[in-house]
């Protein structure tokens, strides 16, 4: 399969139609520097093994879409935050330190951002937003919005659930360094720089 291609520097398979997990083996693909599977119906946790991939810069898993079978037949697919990546971001996220870009919005994945965000230092572009993940951004992470994770320069982008939910509760995650933010409940974002 596809893993069995040691070599291979770029996977490009957005938007064609696959129905699968990431499988286990894609940390025997040690020269990939960038993997797009976005926009596909794909599912299960990330594999701890893709922490492995250290020349790994460009991970773009966001906007997992949710098909159905309709009754003329076919299936009818939809962008659905519900549906996708499960799990949480590992801590082993710190061992990915060429990592420039990390896109999971709009999948189910959970938990907190591990403080080894902060040893991405060339983290430039984070979207983080229309998922489960709470708390805060942790200092670590705030800390790299002085390095590429800016908007200064039109560099650095970091969007995150940490408008005010609704307009009535509490932001869903709580971030002082966030470029942008979104409404977790009304999906809506703004750029607060």
């Amino acid at each position: 399969g596809l893993t069995n291609l040691k070599k291979v520097r770029e996977v490009y398979l957005h938007k064609n139609q696959i129905y699968l997990d990431i499988p286990p083996q894609i940390g025997d693909m040690e020269n990939l520097e960038d993997l797009r599977l976005h926009e596909n119906e794909m599912f299960d946790d990330i594999p701890d093994s893709l922490y492995s991939i250290r020349k790994l810069k460009y991970l773009w898993l966001q906007d997992t879409v949710y098909c159905e079978e309709v009754q003329e037949g076919g299936y009818e697919c939809s962008i659905d935050s519900d549906f996708g990546f499960t799990g949480t971001i590992s801590t082993k996220i710190g061992n990915l330190d060429k990592l420039q870009q990390l896109l999971i919005n709009n999948n189910p994945i959970s938990g907190i951002i591990p403080t080894e965000i902060g040893l991405c230092e060339n983290l430039a572009l984070l979207h983080i937003h229309k998922t489960n993940i709470v708390g805060s951004a942790p200092i670590e992470l705030c800390l790299l919005r002085e390095k590429s994770l800016n908007s200064e320069n039109d560099v650095g982008v970091f969007y995150a659930d940490c408008r005010p939910n609704n307009k009535t509760q509490a932001p869903f995650f709580a971030c002082d360094c966030c470029s942008d933010c979104c409404d977790h409940t009304t999906k809506v974002c703004i750029a607060d720089d």
